[in-house]
């Protein structure tokens, strides 16, 4: 299973970046990005360029913990390796050989960025992983249902407007007792919490997404319909934050929402357009470059921002109501 899933992501890098100027392009965006999280972690105390780590590699943990979920629950139902994805061996070696994958590209991240970080990224993206072990049902239980979408009715839930309301209560609570740290810690734990809770609020099921277009739904009532969670925490942590610590942090957890809801529309309108793997690859490319963008050129980051949406919506308008 291992190797036939390394030979698909093998194939498609080549079919995405199929000429000699994609791979300069992505090239030239994967070192950017490196040298962008080196100069902003060299220049940040230890402590909060740790939270940074420590949320980085949470957020890397369970993003592979769920694609490996969702693998096997493919292998297991609809892969011609079914035999292997049933035998439990073969599954924690599939699941160890790609988790150790993860965790090798995290450490050569973390190496050039601050090597001091691996005390935190480590254990973190462990984790992360641990998480989603826990909520998705790895093992094939008896109820075959729950193995079809490994953690779907939780990560269904999060869209709920309640699911926002909790996770913004969540927020504000831990808040509290981390009010006697300094000014600067204080504000690094608020984006790091917001980040983490906004991205739990904002997961996307391709298929779900894909469904819906097909099905005539417009891009805009499928984003509604996974943004309610975030939106109602926004709503609410902004304003708990403003009232408990002021307008920075609530202006950071502002910021860590509108971000993670432009995750969120990049990753259906991608969905619309491509297959899971593609569609992934596409969205993290257009992260990359916005990231660089915002970086090195803040000014323009909305109108790049809003050029690629114009973008992915333009031409998935053409499928929805596309069967074929």
């Amino acid at each position: 299973m291992f190797l036939q899933d390394r030979l698909i992501v093998r194939n498609t890098i080549c079919a995405a970046f199929a000429s000699w100027r994609d791979r300069v392009v992505a090239a030239f965006v994967l070192l950017a990005a490196l040298a962008v999280a080196r100069a902003w972690l060299s220049d940040r105390p230890w402590t909060i360029a740790a939270w940074a780590a420590l949320a980085t590699g949470t957020v890397i943990g369970i993003g592979a913990g769920r694609l490996i979920a969702t693998r096997l629950a493919f292998h297991a139902f609809d892969g011609v390796l079914a035999a292997d994805a049933l035998h439990p061996p073969t599954r924690r070696s599939y699941m160890a050989a790609w988790h150790g994958v993860g965790l090798t590209l995290l450490i050569v991240v973390t190496l050039i960025a601050r090597p001091s970080l691996l005390v935190v990224s480590v254990p973190a993206y462990l984790a992360g992983a641990v998480v989603v072990g826990m909520m998705s049902d790895v093992r094939m239980p008896r109820r075959i249902p729950r193995t079809i979408r490994p953690g779907w009715t939780i990560w269904a839930w999060a869209h709920r407007p309640i699911a926002g309301v909790w996770a913004a209560t969540i927020l504000l609570m831990s808040l509290l007792p981390a009010r006697t740290l300094g000014a600067n810690a204080l504000m690094a734990i608020v984006g790091i919490e917001a980040v983490l809770l906004a991205l739990l609020l904002t997961s996307v099921d391709d298929a779900i997404v894909r469904f819906m277009a097909i099905a005539g739904h417009k891009a805009r009532r499928i984003i509604v319909r996974h943004a309610r969670g975030a939106a109602s925490f926004l709503a609410i942590a902004v304003l708990g934050c403003w009232t408990m610590l002021g307008p920075v942090a609530a202006g950071i957890v502002a910021a860590a929402g509108v971000a993670t809801l432009l995750l969120l529309t990049l990753r259906i309108l991608a969905y619309r357009l491509h297959a899971k793997r593609f569609a992934d690859l596409l969205v993290s490319s257009l992260t990359g470059l916005l990231l660089l963008v915002a970086y090195s050129m803040p000014v323009a980051l909305p109108v790049i921002a809003i050029a690629i949406l114009w973008q992915l919506q333009r031409r998935g308008r053409a499928k929805t109501w596309l069967l074929a």
